[in-house]
């Protein structure tokens, strides 16, 4: 009996060969379906596999109830993107450890590397950070913006994850309205990756006022000081 973590990578036909004959054998099939807008529905990534998933919220992850299913049954946990790229999925390995059972990863592409395909380089990226959704939220929080702060002061670039949810025009006027209140000064241009890793991906770089029609899910980027390469890189790469 074992636990099975397995990232998915960016689109439904992702799943490695190794991880796909684990999951045909498994008792129990859940996908993580709380941290990221899918570009494709649950359909259309149980018709591609020919396998049935059980939707998990975040409080049944997080209650790691999954792992006490594992003593008795082999069980797997898909998400979206690489197995370990939320610290929720760290704990459940620990939990694994802690109870003596059996696990393994699966690692997969990810956002935090796909992202390559703007042309910037990844070892010049500072810390992520997330932008919540201010519907969800009374006091509209900018605390995203420090880390924006924090890499500009070492020119890295910012990567900036979005709430499920949060449409390109709502992000773009917080980014707007949380920048001025922080002090922080944000580039006369952005980058905006949308459906990245699948065959509606597209690359955005662009004043805020002219990111207007993007589909979700999408990621924002803030440039830091780029390199003539990575400039160069990014207006033949981009969709416009």
């Amino acid at each position: 009996m074992a636990f099975y973590l397995i990232g998915m990578g960016l689109n439904r036909k992702s799943v490695s060969a190794d991880a796909l004959k684990i999951l045909k054998g498994c008792d129990k099939r859940y996908l993580e379906n709380y941290t990221v807008s899918f570009p494709y529905s649950l359909e259309e990534l149980e018709n591609e596999l020919g396998l049935k998933f059980v939707e998990l919220k975040r409080a049944a992850v997080e209650d790691e109830s999954i792992i006490k299913e594992a003593k008795n049954q082999d069980v797997a946990l898909l998400v979206y993107g690489d197995s370990l790229s939320a610290t929720t999925h760290i704990q459940l390995i620990l939990e694994c450890k802690k109870q003596k059972i059996d696990y393994q990863i699966f690692h997969n592409a990810s956002i935090m590397t796909a992202i390559a395909e703007t042309g910037l380089q990844l070892y010049k990226f500072g810390k992520t950070a997330s932008m919540p959704d201010w519907k969800e939220h009374t006091n509209k929080p900018t605390s995203f913006m420090n880390y924006v702060k924090e890499n500009q002061s070492i020119k890295a670039h910012t990567l900036i994850l979005m709430d499920i949810g949060l449409g390109i025009v709502d992000a773009i006027n917080q980014l707007k309205e949380a920048s001025g209140k922080e002090g922080v000064e944000i580039p006369g241009k952005i980058i905006v990756c949308s459906n990245t890793g699948t065959s509606n991906q597209k690359i955005f770089y662009d004043t805020l006022d002219n990111l207007k029609e993007i589909e979700m899910p999408f990621c924002l980027i803030v440039p830091g000081e780029m390199h003539f390469l990575e400039e160069e890189a990014l207006r033949k790469l981009k969709f416009r």
